[in-house]
């Protein structure tokens, strides 16, 4: 193509490329749903951004018995459940949630990493555990472990199923 520059006209540059940055990686997670229970506004701030930058849709709630209500009301891909929540606390929820039939998988949040923690946890049903405050690293390893989305994109994972019927409010 031949441009043609009438005179008084700046000379066109040619516009700058952007470098590729391998650090940046895509969504492994898209329209994945996660409930998130977490009290602390902050912790949620930062997890929910995570979680939306991972292409999740994102629930959030702030105690044990609104996670509860809602992972029995609806179909999550994955429930990210703060231990020590006020009134019903993580583990309680959890094994509340494997009481009511609740099959979706469950990882704790929190910021004890102690042995003792992570075997009440897969003791009370959940099935994972992450260490806050959460790193992208860690919880992109957990939508791969944990969701249909991981096994998708290649990505390992494959613990939920993809819905075949969806309960409409009447």
């Amino acid at each position: 193509m031949v441009q043609v520059l009438q005179a008084g006209e700046p000379e066109a540059t040619p516009a700058a490329e952007t470098p590729h940055d391998d650090r940046v990686a895509g969504a492994v997670a898209h329209g994945v749903r996660v409930l998130l229970a977490e009290d602390n506004p902050i912790n949620a701030l930062l997890a929910r951004t995570l979680l939306e930058r991972e292409g999740c849709k994102v629930d959030r709630v702030a105690d044990g018995e609104q996670a509860v209500a809602a992972a029995s009301a609806g179909a999550y891909d994955l429930i990210l459940m703060d231990l020590r929540m006020p009134g019903l606390s993580g583990v309680e929820a959890a094994k509340a949630l494997r009481a009511k039939g609740v099959a979706s998988p469950i990882a704790a949040l929190t910021a004890d990493a102690f042995d003792e923690d992570k075997r009440t946890c897969l003791a009370a049903g959940m099935d994972d555990f992450l260490v806050k405050p959460l790193t992208q690293e860690a919880l992109r390893d957990a939508l791969k472990r944990w969701t249909t989305s991981g096994v998708a994109n290649g990505l390992g994972g494959g613990w939920t199923k993809t819905a075949t019927r969806a309960k409409v409010a009447g």
